[in-house]
């Protein structure tokens, strides 16, 4: 059965990669677009508006702590970071556990309680922490750089950094990073319709381990 499944993602890459694109702000609802890009630009512009955002943004993501850390560097293994994220994935990210596109219980409830202006700022906030450095195996890193580049590179860019709807993946924990490919390649995963169903299909559990801590080795450069 996952092998049939396996199949089936992996006809599915083939024939969407021509139309599922980044996840940029013209897909996500027009407030909310909008608030992200007011605010963005008050930030990018005004060190003050900026400090006033991490300020808000620190004191509504007290209850995030727990999962993805102190500013969001993740201590805790199978959690994803969220600091130095890309800040348009991770808003519509927000926005899919708010609107039940993305299911996980406590995320779903949680992001039900953000209003527009919080969402944003939480993701404005993230972005613009610092993420902590995490541990992972030098040997399995070298050899995950060769299917990272040949599987991976073309959304999360050469040096795990991401483009503006992708997410970063350099510097995530290995752990996280392996869950998150197994449970596309299982065809369970409960995201979206995804290149990575296909992506994933490729990969069989070596690939997995070694792609993931070159991912998070990705920290360094």
């Amino acid at each position: 059965m996952i092998q049939s499944r396996t199949f089936l993602m992996a006809c599915l890459w083939l024939a969407s990669l021509p139309v599922l694109a980044q996840h940029g702000l013209e897909e996500l609802p027009d407030e909310l677009a909008t608030t992200y890009e007011t605010l963005a630009a008050e930030v990018q512009d005004d060190a003050e508006a900026l400090e006033r955002v991490i300020e808000a943004g620190r004191e509504r993501a007290v209850f995030c702590n727990t999962c993805h850390g102190p500013d969001g560097s993740a201590q805790r293994p199978n959690y994803p970071s969220l600091a130095a994220q890309n800040p348009v994935y991770l808003l519509d990210q927000i926005e899919q556990f708010a609107d039940g596109s993305r299911e996980k219980l406590v995320m779903n409830v949680l992001a039900e309680t953000f209003s527009v202006e919080e969402k944003v700022t939480l993701a404005l906030y993230y972005a613009h922490m610092e993420l902590e450095p995490t541990e992972f195996d030098e040997d399995l890193a070298r050899r995950g750089a060769q299917v990272y580049q040949l599987r991976c590179a073309q959304c999360h860019g050469a040096g795990g950094l991401g483009e503006v709807g992708y997410a970063r993946i350099a510097g995530q924990q290995p752990e996280y990073i392996a869950e998150v490919l197994r449970e596309y390649r299982s065809g369970d995963s409960p995201r979206r319709l995804s290149v990575m169903y296909g992506v994933s299909s490729g990969l069989n559990e070596n690939d997995i381990e070694a792609v993931a801590h070159y991912a998070a080795s990705l920290q360094r450069q």
